[in-house]
């Protein structure tokens, strides 16, 4: 675990120039606002719903759309080979970090939340570990790769490589991988969907504990009523109509209640569905896959035993990003590629290994003996 410690906390070895290494500082292709710019916002704005990945992950079909994109892809394996016009040639030997790691994460984990990364921030980080580097060979061979966690490391102007993690610069750029996602990550491009999402959750359920619409405790006869009696009228009605019996109460003579205005159930299907539709389109996933009710006609979501084979249309969204870091030089020798192994999104993942073949026989028991005459 010695590289890990290197990367985290510093070796102690000299700044590497950008300009005299040639390494790009890596920049965003979009602004990314700061968190902490959120959160004075929030510590000032009571109203201000700040947006992060606990929060995006308690709208169900975020979670359900994290769930399918990082459980479809995490487990497709990494193979470097060569891509030409006739087709992909695997290479014979296949690097050994694709499918081990010498840490406490393993391989699914490590692309499972490098996926989760780009899916809400856009950017994510792998540290590496390297072997020795051979005569002529630009970049030593990758040895082992560990995901680090977003709040971890940040990005740094001030750094040579850019990054920084634990609040130390990353002084050699071989010791990190950078992936840059798709987009800028739900967090985002999504944040007034999730809030909305976020909003309208507690409405129903302010609703569900207060069916009854909009109340007003009018007083039969003018000016019978003080203030404070009409205060303290108030607060005992609302806690009473909290409790679990608060669909019963009771008012003094003096006082009658009033209704205002109705909210009808099916309109918090109509709103939680166009929003489903929103988290869908913000993740490049179809709608059908995130479960959104049938109750209407316009919103009609069916299951088709084509939907596995299109769903890779979907995920090339996610993956070809990724598969195009890892073929950049600094992780891949020059003329190879690296690419997933689609099977599992065409046939039922780990077919051979989970669920029983066709080929499959029956135990055969023997028979119960003929009953005695």
């Amino acid at each position: 675990m010695t590289w890990l410690s290197n990367l985290f906390f510093g070796s102690g070895g000299g700044v590497v120039s950008s300009t005299a290494s040639g390494v790009q500082v890596p920049y965003s292709l979009w602004p990314v606002e700061s968190n902490v710019t959120t959160l004075v916002y929030s510590d000032h704005f009571a109203s201000v719903d700040a947006v992060d990945r606990n929060a995006a992950m308690t709208v169900p079909p975020v979670k359900r759309g994290r769930a399918i994109i990082t459980g479809s892809c995490a487990d497709l394996p990494l193979e470097l080979g060569k891509l030409d016009g006739s087709g992909w040639t695997a290479a014979k030997r296949q690097p050994n970090w694709f499918s081990n790691t010498g840490t406490f994460q393993t391989p699914w984990h490590r692309m499972a939340l490098t996926l989760d990364d780009l899916i809400f921030n856009g950017w994510s980080l792998w540290g590496v570990r390297r072997g020795a580097k051979t005569e002529g060979a630009a970049h030593a061979p990758i040895l082992d790769a560990v995901r680090i966690a977003p709040q971890r490391w940040t990005f740094d102007a001030n750094s040579p490589t850019g990054v920084s993690v634990n609040g130390a610069h990353v002084q050699d750029p071989d010791s990190v991988i950078l992936f840059q996602g798709p987009d800028e990550g739900v967090l985002t491009t999504s944040a007034d969907t999730i809030r909305a999402w976020r909003a309208l959750s507690r409405t129903r359920v302010s609703k569900a504990r207060n069916p009854i619409p909009m109340t007003v405790l009018q007083e039969t006869t003018p000016n019978t009523v003080t203030q404070a009696e009409a205060e303290a009228f108030v607060e005992a009605w609302g806690n009473k109509r909290a409790q679990e019996n608060g669909m019963v109460g009771f008012l003094p003579a003096k006082v009658t209640m009033q209704t205002h205005g109705d909210t009808k159930p099916e309109m918090f299907d109509t709103a939680f569905n166009a929003l489903r539709l929103d988290v869908a389109n913000a993740l490049n996933l179809p709608a059908s896959l995130l479960d959104g009710s049938t109750a209407t006609a316009s919103l009609t979501y069916v299951t088709t035993e084509g939907q596995r084979t299109s769903l890779i249309d979907w995920l090339e969204y996610w993956l070809a990003p990724i598969e195009a870091r890892l073929s950049m030089p600094d992780v891949t020798p020059l003329g190879s590629v690296v690419r997933f192994d689609r099977s599992n999104l065409i046939n039922v993942p780990n077919d051979r290994h989970g669920a029983a073949s066709d080929e499959t026989q029956p135990v055969e028991t023997p028979a119960s003996p003929a009953p005695q005459e």
